[in-house]
């Protein structure tokens, strides 16, 4: 459009250097023909329209206003004419009422002056097309001023002119330029009737009122363009400015939310640490105090108790089998303690022993600890066996829920079932059935076996709801018997 050139001055200029260093001069105006065919044909009329600007012809005698067509193609119509010849008060009342036709309102309502494009005849116009250097094409507008005298009949101070680039040749480095230019004595008196009218010019174009919107030229100078730069204008910042609020609030305001609430969220955050520390610290001491309450107890069910490997020992050996020594140890190994049984005694066949032993649910890694010794005469063998007591599997524990009746006791552990035992075994040889600690030469339990017909088997443990008294009547008599028949 012909004011764009006007509001735009310098700023246009400097993107068009731009966009052409870049090499996308064209770029804009090939896709915005591109989307112009997908405009529909009305909003695109409307566009058109409202680019339009009412044009002023001065012919003759008479000057003619056009106005944009209100609906349809976007055209030129004409709507009055006024008499340029007569009544000097006569023609400025015509030129007031046609151009007051046209008042333009402005922001509170205000009326303004209409902003008008001056139209020239071909007749009052110079047209020329020049071609330059492409070097040239920075401030060829420059370079044009200081040669009109050469490319018009007319010196530069006598002439209103303009040019636009017309054609780019990258192959020969050239520039073709339109160059228009009207004399300053036709332009002078136009200008003054239009703004005697209350009109506001702001172009004189060369060519038609139909083309006057389109065109690229302005030939008057930029000191007499009315309104000045967009850039300097209230009406462009103010709108600016708020638009700038508003997307300054509109990423302020939800980043201010977020910071309040993230604060928020580490206070809670902060809150549910401490407490988490509070409930750590109170575990890591039930823990310790579990711990403390259940060391006895993993101790005491983590092997089989004595009483029941007594009482597998007693199964495991043959009929002609009997012990001098019994003994039940815990051997410290790495960071774990290991239950180990060390037994000795006489049997006729001392190499299937370890064979029983690894037959065992309790008992593993059996193994001689020294020679067998052959008895003379006789053919009895002296062994010395050692084993490792399995570990057993941990015992599912228990909740202890607050306010629940206290639970029974536990039955009698199998140490406790083998004390009794031993206490009625009658005295220092109780290997056989006394479970704890060492025991050397042929206890009662031996004894007994040796009464019953030569057997070395030791006795078996009574169950464990047997009372001392029934231990102790199993004793009396077998110890003499056994004496007697031993040599």
């Amino acid at each position: 459009m012909a004011d764009r050139e006007m509001t735009l001055p310098v700023l246009g200029a400097r993107l068009q250097e731009s966009a052409r260093r870049l090499g996308v001069a064209g770029f804009w105006p090939w896709w915005t023909a591109q989307l112009d065919a997908c405009v529909p044909a009305a909003p695109r009329a409307a566009l058109a329209r409202r680019r339009m600007r009412p044009v002023l012809v001065f012919s003759g005698k008479e000057a003619t206003l056009w106005l944009p067509s209100r609906d349809g193609a976007p055209r030129m119509v004409d709507t009055a004419r006024i008499p340029l010849v007569g009544d000097a008060t006569a023609i400025a009342d015509a030129g007031r009422r046609a151009i007051g036709s046209t008042t333009r309102i402005v922001y509170g309502g205000a009326a303004a002056a209409t902003r008008i494009v001056i139209a020239l005849e071909s007749r009052d116009v110079l047209r020329k097309q020049i071609v330059l250097p492409a070097a040239a094409e920075e401030g060829f507008r420059q370079a044009l001023a200081y040669d009109l005298d050469r490319h018009t009949p007319f010196k530069a101070d006598e002439l209103y002119f303009d040019a636009a680039i017309l054609e780019r040749d990258r192959e020969r480095g050239t520039l073709t330029v339109d160059l228009a230019a009207a004399r300053r004595v036709v332009v002078d008196p136009m200008l003054r009737h239009a703004e005697g009218w209350g009109a506001d010019v702001a172009a004189v174009v060369p060519g038609a009122p139909d083309s006057a919107a389109w065109s690229k030229l302005n030939l008057l100078p930029a000191h007499l363009r009315s309104g000045g730069s967009v850039w300097t204008r209230w009406q462009f910042w103010l709108p600016l400015a708020l638009l700038g609020v508003f997307a300054a609030a509109a990423v302020a305001i939800p980043l201010w939310q977020k910071r309040d609430y993230a604060i928020l969220l580490n206070a809670l955050a902060s809150e549910a640490r401490a407490r988490a520390a509070v409930s750590e610290t109170l575990r890591q001491e039930l823990d310790t105090r579990v711990a403390d309450y259940n060391a006895a107890l993993e101790r005491k069910y983590a092997y089989p108790g004595t009483l029941r490997v007594v009482d597998d020992v007693s199964k495991l050996m043959p009929d002609d089998t009997w012990l001098t020594q019994f003994e039940l140890k815990s051997v410290a190994k790495g960071k774990e303690m290991q239950r180990e049984l060390l037994i000795r005694g006489e049997t006729a066949n001392a190499g299937r022993l370890v064979q029983l032993f690894e037959g065992s649910d309790l008992f593993a890694q059996a193994a001689p600890r020294s020679q067998t010794t052959k008895i003379q005469p006789g053919t009895g063998e002296i062994f010395d066996l050692g084993a490792q007591l399995k570990p057993l599997p941990k015992p599912d524990p228990i909740a202890n829920l607050t306010g629940a009746a206290p639970t029974a006791n536990p039955p009698v552990s199998a140490d406790a079932g083998a004390g009794r035992a031993g206490a009625g075994g009658a005295g220092a040889g109780g290997a056989g059935a006394g479970g704890a600690g060492a025991a050397s030469g042929p206890g009662p339990a031996g004894a007994a076996s040796g009464a019953d017909g030569g057997n070395a088997k030791l006795v078996p443990p009574t169950a464990a709801a047997s009372s001392l008294a029934q231990a102790q009547k199993m004793a009396p008599a077998k110890p003499e018997a056994a004496m007697e028949k031993k040599p």
